[in-house]
C-alpha cells in the first residue's frame, strides 16, 4: 500500500488528479477525485505558463535581438516552445482525462487489496522500492535547485544586470520542467505496478506449481492486469508521446547549448543550468523506459513458467487440468498488446536507444547550421 500511498506526492507536484485517502466506513483505502484540488492545479499551472510565456518574450526581446537569427537563438527559442508543448497539453490531460486516470489507480488499488491475489513479495522490498522512489523525487528538487542557483548568479551579475523580473520567469522555467519531470515518474510508478505484480505471479508459479487452483488464480489476476495495461495505454498515450518528443528535443539542444556556451568564455558554471537540464532528462527517461521494459521482461517470465508448468506431473493431471492447460496455450499464443504511445511506437529501452539515437543527429545538424551561420 505504501507504493499507492506515494501516488499522492504526485497530487501535491500538481501532475495527478486523484487522492488516496482511508475510507474508515468501509475500513479501505479508496482514490478519490477532488474537482477542487484539479481546479487548483489546472489553475496554478495555467499561471505558471502564462508568466514563462510573458518572461520569455521580454528575455527574447530585450537579450536576444541580435541572436535571433543566430542558431543559439534558435536553440532558446525551440527549448521554450518545447517546453509549453509538453505543460500545454498537460494541463489539458489534468483535466480532461482525470475520469480515466481514477479508473487505472483504482485498478492498481483492487491488485492490492484484493483477498484473492497472490502476495509474494516481501513488504521489505516494497518499502525498499518506496525508498527509491523518494530518492528519484529528491535528487530532481536538488539538481534543479542546484542549476537556479548557479543560472540565477550568471544572468544576476553578467547578463540581466540585477533585474528582478528574469528571477521570477527563471523560477516558472524551473517549475515546468520540475511538472512535467513528475508526470514522467508518474507514469513509471504506475507501470512498474504492472512489472511487480507479473513477478509475483511468475514466483508463485515457479515455487507452488502444486498448488490447488493455481492457474485460476494466475489466469484471472493476469486478465485485470491486461485490462490495467490497455487503461495505461489509452490513458497516458498522448503524453508519451509528447515526452519522448520532449527528451529527444531538449537533450540534443540542451548539449548544443553547452558546447557553445563554453566557448563563449562562461564555463561550466554559465552552462550549469544546461548540464543539470540534460542529465536529469536523460536520467528520467532511462528509469521511465526501463520501467515499461521491465513490464514486457516479466510479463515473458510468468509465460515461460506457465509453459513449464504444464510439462510437470503429466501423468497426476486430471482431465479438467488438461484442457484448462489448453486454454492457457492458446492464451500463450496470443500477442499481450504492448505499452505504446498512441501505437506509435512501443515503450521500452529500445525507444530509449532510438532517441539517443536521434539526439546524436541533431546535435550534428545544429553544429552544421553554425558552420553556415559562421561562413561570410
Amino acid at each position: 500500500m505504501d507504493e499507492l500511498q506515494f501516488l499522492n506526492v504526485f497530487n501535491y507536484c500538481f501532475v495527478s488528479p486523484t487522492y488516496l485517502s482511508f475510507d474508515i466506513e468501509n475500513n479501505r483505502y479508496d482514490f478519490r477525485l477532488g474537482n477542487l484540488r484539479v481546479c487548483w492545479n489546472v489553475t496554478l499551472l495555467i499561471v505558471l505558463v502564462t508568466v514563462n510565456c510573458i518572461g520569455a518574450t521580454v528575455m527574447v526581446l530585450e537579450f536576444m535581438q541580435d541572436q535571433l537569427d543566430s542558431v543559439m537563438g534558435a536553440c532558446n527559442i525551440i527549448i521554450c516552445i518545447m517546453r509549453l508543448s509538453v505543460v500545454i497539453p498537460l494541463i489539458l490531460w489534468i483535466w480532461l482525462y482525470r475520469h480515466k486516470v481514477l479508473e487505472v489507480c483504482t485498478i492498481a488499488l483492487n491488485l492490492l487489496q484484493d483477498k484473492s491475489k497472490l502476495q509474494f513479495q516481501n513488504p521489505t522490498k516494497r518499502n525498499s522500492r518506496c525508498l527509491l522512489y523518494w530518492m528519484q523525487v529528491g535528487t530532481i528538487v536538488i539538481l534543479l535547485i542546484a542549476a537556479v542557483v548557479g543560472d540565477v548568479y550568471i544572468w544576476w551579475k553578467f547578463i540581466a544586470k540585477q533585474k528582478l523580473y528574469y528571477i521570477l520567469n527563471l523560477s516558472a522555467y524551473i517549475i515546468l520542467d520540475f511538472v512535467s519531470l513528475m508526470h514522467l515518474m508518474y507514469t513509471q510508478c504506475l507501470a512498474l505496478v504492472i512489472a511487480d505484480h507479473f513477478h509475483e505471479l511468475a514466483c508463485r508459479v515457479k515455487n507452488e506449481p502444486d498448488e490447488p487452483d493455481i492457474l485460476q488464480t494466475v489466469n484471472t489476476i493476469w486478465d485485470v492486469l491486461e485490462h490495467y495495461k490497455q487503461r495505461i495505454i489509452a490513458t497516458f498515450g498522448v503524453m508519451n508521446v509528447l515526452h519522448a518528443l520532449d527528451a529527444l528535443v531538449k537533450c540534443a539542444v540542451e548539449t548544443y547549448v553547452i558546447f557553445s556556451t563554453w566557448e563563449m568564455g562562461f564555463g561550466l558554471l554559465g552552462a550549469f543550468l544546461d548540464i543539470i537540464t540534460l542529465t536529469v532528462y536523460a536520467v528520467t527517461f532511462f528509469i521511465f523506459a526501463f520501467a515499461h521494459d521491465r513490464v514486457e521482461v516479466k510479463e515473458a517470465e510468468l509465460k515461460d513458467a506457465l509453459k513449464s508448468m504444464q510439462y510437470t506431473n503429466l501423468k497426476r493431471q486430471s482431465r479438467d487440468q488438461k484442457d484448462f492447460y489448453d486454454l492457457v496455450n492458446l492464451k500463450l499464443m496470443m500477442e499481450s498488446p504492448k505499452i505504446t504511445a498512441c501505437g506509435l511506437f512501443e515503450i521500452n529501452l529500445q525507444i530509449f536507444y532510438n532517441v539517443f539515437a536521434a539526439i546524436i543527429t541533431y546535435i550534428v545538424i545544429l553544429f552544421q547550421f553554425r558552420g553556415f551561420e559562421k561562413s561570410p
